[in-house]
Parts: C-alpha cells; structure tokens; sequence
C-alpha cells in the first residue's frame, strides 16, 4: 500500500510539472520547459530561437559545445554557468 500510495504521488508531481511547461505562450519557451523537465532533447530541436536552442542543448547534453554557438553575451553566460 505504501508503494502504491509513493507511485501516485510520483505520478502526480510529474503531471503537475508538464501541465506547467504547457501553461507557457511562447511555444519555444514551452519546449524549453518540457526538454530541462524531462531531460529529452526532441524538445529542444523543436525551438526555433537559435540562441535558445543551443542553451537548452547545452543543459540536456551538458556539453558546452553548445555555449559557444550562443550570440547574446548574457545566455551565454547563462549556459556556461549551468554547465560548470
């Protein structure tokens, strides 16, 4: 009973965390919640902002390779911070 009552509550966190990233306008926002939530980057290739492509790469793959394709000097600071 406990393991079931520990996979429900597991569940629900889950679900409340995807109901937030679908809460989100921006579409390439949303994909960039969805991909730092599940640590999936198919929702990262579908953001069409290039700079923020690479910093939600850069988190998912945890590869700063992706930092230095980033024009904007403050995400790129940004995504070499997360990944150090």
């Amino acid at each position: 009973m406990k393991k079931i009552i520990q996979c429900l509550c597991l569940l629900v966190s889950v679900a409340a965390n995807a109901q937030g990233c679908n809460d989100i306008k921006d579409k390439d926002k949303a994909n960039y919640c969805r991909a730092i939530d599940t640590n999936d980057k198919s929702h990262c290739q579908k953001i069409g902002s290039n700079d923020l492509l690479n910093l939600c790469m850069g988190k998912v793959e945890n590869d700063i390779k992706y930092c230095r394709r980033i024009a904007t000097d403050k995400i790129k600071k940004r995504c070499e911070n997360s990944i150090r």
